[in-house]
């Protein structure tokens, strides 16, 4: 007689997700751009940080650029980054950002760009990745590998004295050999990206080094400006919405760091309404004198139609910002720049449109027009970004029905097909944009 199979007990066992950063497919869904993609997405993500760090800082920035048989380097004139800040980019059990639930014309917000940036070579190599970043006199050298048995990351942080790095921040990504062609591939994009910056950024000088192959292009203007992500955010830039994914973050924060910020605290960090004065005015209009933010949380969820009242009045006793403090980049600019492409300045057009949309918020569309001659060979040139920050594809793909499939389709439509001679800019910027796809290559345009 045969004795019956002894009965399996199942376990339960827990797989940490982390290792969503360590393989192509994963990473590919957390970055949204396919790896032939990943050297303008390490430039892009790596020129936005550089910018926003020149900008608060109050820096004319100074981008340089370097690409070698090593990988590729950003460097800035920024303030650098500070240590324990790189010590927090490698804890990827958390998503860490100081944009993400602020709404704000700034040039990104993935909360986890940085993250990305340092998995990206081991992805590609599959078994070794590294990212040096230089600043304040250190060299941090990360490595990043993966532990196979708990399937998640891990980084290793080594820091060495760099003496000759005394101020800004220098970010090199090691690109591994085994994906050599796909840098290589890149090169044309990659540039154009880089040139793109400089369009939209008239106070940005730009150096680049391209294997040996060496371009600088200066700043138009050294008085420049624009929002800078330092400055406090408009009321009226808040839905409802918006307005409760930042509460909901304040307070997951104070529950983090034992803190609980006062209502009162919390309404002096919006734009018009630093004084007592005006503070007292919106803590009598919502009875929320002496309350801590914590108190607008219900259970689990928020005291929604508190916030409601709060936010009416923040927008009440504020005043709404006008589309120009946005920041304008001008015709000077950019009649400059495509002069210096050899366009032909007869043909040149400019536009701005600077106006309050249907939502209440500021606007403003800037628009470029040059033929660049019968002897130019190149197809044309499309110049696009949102909030001075050019697109790695063409954000401007849905511009409604009246356009059938976006910008390409209006264009076309205007005897400015692929193939003509030309180059177009197209410019947005505005305090609350939103994209079709995680990638942040299209945007919801109404």
């Amino acid at each position: 007689m045969s004795t019956p199979n002894a009965k399996l007990d199942r376990i339960a066992f827990e797989t940490s997700r982390l290792l969503e950063f360590c393989s192509l497919k994963e990473l590919t869904a957390q970055i949204g751009h396919d790896p032939d993609e990943w050297p303008l997405v390490a430039l892009k993500e790596l020129f936005d940080n550089a910018l926003d760090a020149c900008e608060e800082a109050d820096v004319q920035p100074e981008i340089a650029v370097t690409v070698d048989d090593e990988g590729i380097t950003v460097t800035d004139n920024g303030p650098g980054i500070p240590a324990d800040t790189v010590e927090g980019v490698l804890d990827y059990s958390v998503r860490t950002s100081s944009r993400e639930a602020y709404v704000s014309p700034t040039r990104g917000a993935q909360g986890n760009a940085l993250k990305t940036i340092l998995a990206m070579p081991h992805a590609l190599d599959g078994s070794h990745g590294q990212v040096d970043v230089y600043a304040h006199g250190q060299r941090h050298e990360i490595v990043f590998g993966v532990d196979h048995l708990r399937q998640e990351p891990v980084l290793t942080r080594t820091i060495h004295e760099a003496e000759n790095v005394k101020n800004g921040t220098s970010i090199k990504v090691w690109w591994p050999v085994s994906a050599c062609s796909i840098l290589t591939e890149a090169k044309p994009r990659f540039l154009q990206l880089a040139s793109d910056y400089t369009f939209l950024n008239p106070h940005m000088s730009l150096s680049v080094d391209w294997f040996g192959e060496q371009t600088t292009t200066p700043a138009t203007t050294g008085t420049w400006a624009k929002w800078s992500p330092s400055e406090p955010t408009s009321p009226h830039w808040y839905g409802p919405e918006e307005f409760g994914r930042l509460v909901s973050a304040k307070i997951a924060h104070g529950q983090d760091h034992g803190t609980d910020q006062s209502v009162r605290e919390f309404i002096k960090e919006f734009r018009g309404l630093t004084g007592t004065a005006k503070q007292k005015q919106v803590l009598e209009d919502t009875g929320l004198t002496r309350t801590n933010l914590s108190e607008l949380a219900n259970g689990h969820g928020l005291e929604h139609d508190v916030l409601a009242k709060l936010l009416a009045s923040l927008k009440t006793h504020s005043k709404p910002v006008k589309p120009a403090a946005l920041g304008i980049i001008g015709k000077a600019h950019i009649q400059t720049r495509f002069e210096q492409l050899g366009c032909e300045m007869d043909s040149f057009q400019y536009r701005k449109v600077a106006e309050v949309d249907e939502d209440g918020l500021p606007a403003v569309i800037e628009t470029a027009f040059a033929w660049r001659g019968d002897k130019c060979t190149e197809p044309r040139r499309l110049i696009t970004g949102v909030n001075f920050s050019p697109g790695i594809g063409n954000p401007f793909r849905t511009l409604g029905k009246d356009y059938g499939d976006g910008l390409s389709a209006m264009l076309a439509d205007r005897y400015a097909s692929s193939d003509e001679p030309i180059i177009f800019l197209l410019h947005l910027a505005h305090p609350r944009v939103r994209y079709t796809d995680r990638g942040k290559s299209a945007l919801v345009i109404k």
